[in-house]
């Protein structure tokens, strides 16, 4: 008797919990980034919705931040550029171990495309305030936004599956110098989709990695043989 009870709790139990692990499969996951740029500040934040807004997850980076990984950016771009400079020839022996991974590297690009694809846009905004003090240079700095947007929104709708029509704006601001950028992009898709995505992005940076790891062997060893003779 018993035994026959305590059957159906289990049998009940486990029902509940596939039920629940379908609904989270096809739950739609939300994320809202907005960056905001003035001349004197400029803050960033990535809001993470599932589950019906039950699970949320915000992160908001502050303008000290983001200034810090500019500067980084641009202090290892500089040492890139020394190093190239330096190695002059010899930085095309470099180049060898890409032309080793580009096969693995173009499946994960394959595989990349068809990820973002899955990835809906229902939300863009880009609006701008743009002057330089002066009618004619100012005219001019906004013709350069609104191409500058044109081809932005080109990219994403090829990369993305675009669901709304952006709304672009760029304010002149003839008078005074003005450099204001509000940003905001909200992005849907399925939270199997994601799981499936990671796991198939993570199947494809093990091979690469593997190739790699290939790759050093042989040279190290060609190294080796060299140093023999």
């Amino acid at each position: 008797m018993w035994n026959v009870i305590i059957l159906k709790i289990i049998g009940i139990m486990f029902v509940i919990l596939i039920f629940l692990l379908i609904m989270v499969i096809f739950t739609k996951l939300k994320i809202d980034c907005t960056y905001k740029f003035e001349s004197k500040d400029q803050w960033a934040t990535i809001q993470m919705k599932a589950v019906f807004g039950l699970i949320r997850y915000r992160i908001k980076i502050p303008s000290e931040k983001i200034n810090r990984q500019k500067k980084q950016a641009e202090h290892e771009e500089k040492e890139m550029n020394g190093m190239v400079q330096e190695t002059g020839k010899d930085g095309l022996s470099s180049l060898e171990p890409i032309k080793q991974l580009l096969p693995h590297l173009d499946e994960m690009y394959k595989v990349l495309k068809s990820i973002l694809k899955k990835l809906q846009i229902i939300q863009f905004e880009w609006k701008s305030a743009i002057g330089t003090g002066n009618a004619a240079s100012t005219a001019i700095a906004c013709g350069v936004g609104w191409t500058l947007k044109g081809n932005v929104i080109g990219v994403i709708s090829h990369y993305f599956t675009l669901k709304v029509n952006p709304d672009l704006q760029i304010t002149p601001v003839f008078n005074h110098f003005a450099s204001q950028t509000y940003l905001r992009c909200m992005i849907q898709m399925r939270i199997g989709h994601a799981i499936l995505a990671g796991i198939k992005l993570l199947k494809y940076w093990r091979q690469i990695s593997e190739a790699y790891a290939d790759y050093k062997t042989m040279q190290t060893e060609s190294n080796r043989g060299d140093q023999s003779i």
